[in-house]
């Protein structure tokens, strides 16, 4: 099932670039910003998103730390890779997230958004968890946060086959439940 996440509830570390790949824009607004992958957290709600393949947002029990800074991602189940964000105390809403990436296996889908939150009090997360084969494609992804006509963040991953990156993720789904 694909699914996107979000919670409510820096430091970016060199890797290897592939070409387009990394942080494009960031707004002033935006006190810290962080991007990268960690594991899959289990949800304990979602919303409807009509645009999205999955019909909906999960929201997850806290806002994760990145746990592998950075724009390399590798395709495989069990991670979830994103952008984290505090804007120190603004609430931003309506923004839309929208998500790019290569076309999924089957459907064809290119493009998938959804409206959110950002900000308040505490950290932001909008991310995106790898959990049907047909969406593990590689090539450039890239999520953008947009707020009343403005970009607040375009950030973009390249996903690569797992045996590219074999060190992210090697730990992940070992104590998953969906």
């Amino acid at each position: 099932m694909v699914r996107f996440l979000f919670a409510l509830p820096v430091l970016l570390m060199p890797l290897p670039l592939a070409a387009g790949a990394g942080l494009q824009h960031r707004d002033p607004a935006l006190v810290t910003l962080e991007f990268g992958a960690f594991c899959q957290l289990a949800s304990v709600d979602s919303v409807e998103a009509p645009d999205t393949l999955a019909q909906r947002v999960d929201l997850l029990p806290r806002t994760p730390e990145i746990r592998w800074p950075g724009p390399v991602v590798p395709a495989k189940p069990g991670i979830s890779f994103g952008v984290r964000t505090e804007t120190g105390g603004l609430q931003m809403y309506p923004v839309t997230i929208e998500v790019s990436h290569p076309p999924f296996i089957g459907s064809g889908m290119t493009h998938q958004s959804y409206v959110t939150t950002l900000g308040g009090e505490d950290a932001s997360i909008n991310a995106y968890s790898f959990d049907l084969n047909e969406e593990m494609v590689p090539g450039i992804w890239t999520i953008r946060a947009l707020f009343d006509g403005a970009i607040l963040y375009e950030v973009t991953f390249d996903v690569v086959s797992p045996d590219t990156v074999p060190t992210i993720g090697q730990d992940c789904g070992k104590d998953f439940l969906s």
